[in-house]
């Protein structure tokens, strides 16, 4: 709830791309630590949040070299 800057926007759907973006948050972060032993931080999760709206809006992934960040993100696109 405190993500939402105003308590109307806390509608299903709302709701619902919260739920998505959680539940792939965590698998991926399960995925990673198993598969290649990365932890995946809050740190990493915050950078692909601050692409996410951006790269919706012009569909434009951005080049980085963070590959943890980019992968979530792109996860995220994908499930949305």
């Amino acid at each position: 709830m405190s993500v939402l800057p105003d308590p109307r926007h806390d509608t299903d759907a709302t709701r619902r791309v919260f739920s998505i973006l959680v539940e792939a948050t965590l698998r991926y972060r399960d995925d990673m630590l198993a598969s290649k032993g990365t932890v995946v931080t809050v740190g990493d999760v915050r950078t692909s949040l601050s692409w996410l709206v951006p790269v919706l809006a012009t569909g434009e992934i951005p080049e980085t070299d963070n590959q943890i960040s980019l992968g979530l993100l792109k996860l995220w696109i994908q499930e949305l």
